[in-house]
């Protein structure tokens, strides 16, 4: 596994790990821990995850890539951008994390690229009932089909350190704060300076450390579904569509995969 992953979920000495978690079980490396002991400490993992975190690495890459291949549509390209990304791994693994010593346990699973050339994070699929709520909390908007079905892959996926793809539960209360944060504001425009409504934005992305956020464009339907943009609140600004030559260059993706096989495919 990368060595990044130590430093992020295990302490060293009296050291936290820069998780800032209270406790971690590695459930790859724990073959003698049972379902009754860890559904007794979390009710958030998946029993499929448990069974894949017994397997060998092979098999936990070759069981979760076929999961991923099940769950997406089929697109070409994606298909192309999947198999680059699964053969860059050297280890999946799943980690139970407490953050204090009377809090239940959360899950993770680890993608973790060969070579200690980084890693990602993700929380377990959402329910059918989690993502009926989710849709309900935008009745407004006829949400991304393919956003639909990787929220049944993951709930929340991040490279490394960085914020990544909102949970569904946290999307709504970040909507509700760029609301507030672009409220009474006639500056917010594309970089052509097109006027935007900022209800229209529905963030499902954030940049670390930065109010930057990807979000769906509920204005701008370039195929049948709604595309998405690149909202920066330090410029306030998002992505100019005008030229569909420019998207990509300025992070204007016409379907939610798009931008998912852009923010696989930028592993230095």
């Amino acid at each position: 596994m990368d060595r990044h992953i130590e430093d992020y979920y295990r302490s060293s000495g009296n050291e936290r790990p820069q998780g800032g978690f209270h406790k971690v079980i590695a459930l790859h490396d724990a073959p003698d821990i049972g379902w009754e002991q860890v559904s007794s400490i979390t009710a958030d993992l998946p029993k499929g995850w448990f069974e894949v975190s017994q397997l060998s690495s092979a098999d936990r890459i070759d069981f979760i890539s076929s999961f991923w291949f099940q769950r997406l549509p089929f697109r070409p390209r994606l298909e192309k951008v999947l198999t680059k990304f699964f053969s860059q791994l050297d280890d999946i693994g799943i980690f139970l994390t407490q953050q204090a010593a009377d809090d239940p346990f959360g899950v993770q699973m680890v993608y973790s690229i060969e070579g200690d050339s980084g890693f990602f994070r993700a929380h377990p699929p959402a329910s059918s009932e989690t993502i009926a709520n989710f849709k309900e909390a935008f009745p407004q908007h006829i949400l991304p089909s393919d956003f639909l079905a990787f929220l049944q892959v993951h709930d929340g996926f991040y490279k490394y350190m960085d914020t990544g793809i909102l949970q569904t539960a946290q999307i709504p209360r970040v909507y509700k704060m760029l609301q507030g944060l672009f409220a009474d504001d006639d500056e917010l425009t594309t970089k052509d300076g097109e006027a935007v409504n900022p209800n229209s934005l529905i963030p499902f992305y954030e940049s670390f450390g930065m109010p930057c956020y990807q979000c769906f464009w509920g204005d701008w339907y370039p195929e049948d579904e709604m595309g998405n943009v690149y909202l920066s609140g330090v410029n306030r600004t998002v992505s100019s569509c005008a030229k569909r030559r420019a998207w990509a260059e300025n992070l204007a993706f016409p379907t939610f995969l798009d931008w998912l096989m852009f923010y696989l495919e930028r592993i230095e």
